[in-house]
């Protein structure tokens, strides 16, 4: 069994990305075509799926830094910097597609943008917490 409670916030953090992350990442490739055409037609299932790739990357770059250890400073600023930038691309396909987006679409948009943005202030505050700096 794990333990838990030596674990600082960042790494607690950190390996709590990696699972959803890799969980969220099969997911999209799994159903990739299904999910494709509830986003709306403009999306191709493709698309999906290297998003999906992309997931289990961030999945597995987190689980490895979330050793007991727990990541340093370089990985904090990487994971934290690429939330900002998911949150920053979210935004801009929501404004750039609306149009061609359908309501679960745009949904499933701003659920992933509240999951990341979750992920991203406990990463912040665990920085804190062990004296790293965010940026």
């Amino acid at each position: 069994m794990l333990d838990f409670s030596n674990r600082s916030l960042l790494n607690k953090t950190f390996l709590a990305d990696g699972i959803f992350s890799l969980i969220a990442g099969t997911v999209l490739i799994v159903d990739a075509q299904p999910l494709a055409a509830l986003v709306g037609p403009a999306v191709a299932p493709e698309v999906v799926g290297v998003l999906g790739i992309g997931l289990l990357l961030w999945g597995a770059f987190h689980l490895a830094w979330s050793r007991k250890e727990g990541p340093n400073a370089l990985a904090a600023r990487i994971s934290i910097a690429g939330d900002i930038l998911w949150q920053i691309a979210s935004l801009v396909i929501i404004a750039l597609a609306y149009a061609s987006l359908s309501a679960i679409g745009i949904g499933l948009i701003v659920v992933a943008m509240v999951a990341v943005a979750d992920f991203l202030f406990l990463k912040l505050k665990g920085a804190a917490q062990v004296g790293t700096r965010a940026a």
